[in-house]
């Protein structure tokens, strides 16, 4: 996660030329953050109206890399970490209340509504790969996007070319990089400065990312290549763990002068006086910490961070890190309305263990340190009930509104209602929305429509990790249960991560619950709650007065077959 000044300082021993060897091995997580902020350049970057959207990434990312291929390039491997070790805790402890800071600053700043972009413009442009520069932006400002590293995977995954070489692996990227490279020879491409420490054999080097350069024709690429082997001559240092000695010398004292710190590391001077940290320190580049304990077929496909929960599944205490979400920090996480679909994707987890998980710490937003939200895992003896419960209220929604986008959305409206009943409130906020849309007051900056927006974005998320999580348990000892193939035959239609709900088109998805019979579904599976029923009925009345006034001058439409099948309602209307 970087070394204070080491970058800087070896900069004047770096070579600029064209990038040799050719055969290039990529950081992953790092090309996913070069790739945010090329498509920055250009934006307000304090208006989440004019954040990139995930197809631009993913095509932007492809877009890249096709150009690195057409100079001659050879992209042999694009790892992604699966599995962070348990000595990162505390940075990303301090990343993650860093995070949730800048957000209240945010919310703070624009306590009346978020920024809009500018009128005309197109979240979907064209993207300059190699721009001569890249401004720097301080001030509050929206978090990234919360699905960019899993969407510029999932693009990569379906390209024709970066297929293969995409790897979703159980530790850090950059001990995967490093080690390819040691073994095969080539240049890692990355903006982390850890790789500097690492040992790349006598043929390995690393560009930073915000060093490539192209020429005018786009023909040729160059970058200031950093060739340990040629550091350490040049330095005199020991080639086997010269850059290493130098690298603990700063992280001790990061004030130091190049030469200062390079006398230090001839004498081993830290090394000696502090050799517990000095053992800590070098371990996580010679045995780093891997998550090799549960086997993941190749066939399953698991993001980032849901492969990291599959890995500490037998853990004492298990952590699961979600995604930031841009939500309203005067309110409860966006997270916690689809709190019940999460755990029952850690209870299916049990069933690969074979042993109970009590509970699964869930960060979430943070204010100060602390060990996350307890999540209780229901015991295995519940999972084929809570699978059925989910499964017959999915089925009924895709069997009544049977328009794919409108099925999600109205699944998220049920998770803000069964929230807003368990909790003892009156009004739940996705239908006060709902009232506001068919009113036409919607007001899409208020805090309250980015709050909901990110609760739907955590129940299609969370749906995509049970969906994930069960096809890893299909794999594992006896596969499924028919009630738990039956729902992952509902969550067959999820949609992709670039059709997730976003700020762009969440005025869209309200009105699909209205036009496409979400609201006369959710009066049914809502029938319990006897608080929402009235308030549903209140939402659907204008509707229905209008609807009754063109009955009188048209004919009703022709009836649609029958099907038994729900999926075959959804292509039809689709």
């Amino acid at each position: 996660m970087g070394i204070p000044h080491l970058r800087k300082h070896l900069e004047p021993f770096a070579q600029r030329g064209p990038i040799q060897p050719s055969t290039l091995v990529i950081d992953g997580p790092a090309l996913a953050y070069h790739i945010l902020n090329l498509c920055r350049i250009k934006t307000i970057k304090n208006s989440p109206f004019e954040q990139p959207t995930y197809e631009l990434l993913g095509r932007t990312t492809l877009e890249w890399l096709d150009k690195i291929r057409a100079c001659g390039l050879t992209i042999s491997r694009i790892f992604f970490d699966g599995y962070l070790p348990t000595s990162k805790l505390d940075e990303r402890t301090k990343r993650l209340m860093k995070t949730s800071k800048d957000l209240q600053n945010f919310h703070r700043k624009y306590a009346n509504g978020v920024t809009q972009g500018r009128s005309g413009w197109n979240s979907n442009r064209n993207v300059s790969l190699f721009p001569e520069a890249q401004p720097s932006h301080s001030g509050a400002s929206p978090p990234p996007p919360a699905f960019l590293v899993p969407s510029i995977i999932d693009a990569l995954r379906y390209s024709e070319h970066y297929a293969l070489q995409t790897k979703v692996v159980p530790g850090e990227a950059d001990v995967f990089c490093a080690e390819y490279v040691r073994e095969h020879s080539g240049t890692v491409l990355t903006s982390d400065s850890d790789l500097l420490v690492h040992n790349l054999g006598s043929n390995g080097s690393v560009v930073f990312f915000s060093d490539i350069e192209s020429n005018p024709a786009g023909t040729e690429l160059t970058g200031l290549q950093f060739k340990s082997a040629d550091i350490c001559e040049r330095l005199s240092l020991q080639p086997e763990d010269g850059l290493s000695c130098l690298a603990f010398e700063l992280v001790m004292d990061p004030h130091i002068s190049l030469e200062q710190a390079v006398s230090k590391a001839k004498n081993k001077y830290s090394v000696a006086a502090y050799p517990g940290a000095h053992k800590e320190f070098t371990e996580q580049y010679l045995s780093p910490e891997t998550g090799s304990q549960v086997t993941v077929e190749a066939s399953v496909v698991l993001d980032p961070r849901i492969s990291e929960i599959v890995h500490r599944c037998r853990d004492k205490k298990p952590a699961m890190y979600l995604p930031f979400l841009l939500d309203s920090p005067t309110r409860t996480s966006a997270w916690e309305s689809s709190k019940d679909i999460r755990q029952l994707a850690y209870a299916i987890l049990q069933t690969v263990t074979g042993s109970p998980i009590p509970t699964v710490a869930e960060f979430r937003r943070l204010d100060q340190p602390s060990a996350g939200t307890p999540v209780k895992v229901p015991p295995i003896a519940e999972v084929e009930m809570d699978a059925a419960v989910l499964e017959d209220v999915l089925s009924s929604i895709i069997k009544d509104v049977k328009n794919s986008k409108a099925v999600w959305m109205t699944l998220s409206v049920y998770q803000d209602v069964t929230m807003t009943t368990s909790q003892g409130k009156v009004q739940p906020l996705s239908l006060k929305l709902l009232q506001q849309a068919v009113d036409g007051k919607l007001d899409i900056t208020s805090w309250e429509s980015v709050h909901f927006l990110a609760q739907c974005q955590a129940t299609y998320y969370s749906l995509r990790m049970l969906q994930q999580m069960m096809q890893h348990a299909a794999t594992q000892g006896k596969g499924l249960s028919p009630t738990l193939i039956e729902l992952q035959h509902c969550l067959a239609k999820l949609p992709s991560l670039p059709d997730f709900p976003t700020i762009f088109n969440f005025p869209e998805m309200l009105q699909l619950i209205i036009d496409k019979k979400g609201l006369s579904c959710l009066t049914k599976i809502c029938a319990d709650q006897d608080d929402m029923v009235p308030q549903l009925e209140a939402i659907m009345q204008p509707k229905k007065q209008q609807k009754s006034n063109k009955r009188k001058n048209s004919q009703e439409p022709e009836a649609r077959p029958r099907s038994n099948n729900p999926f075959a309602l959804l292509d039809a209307e689709c």
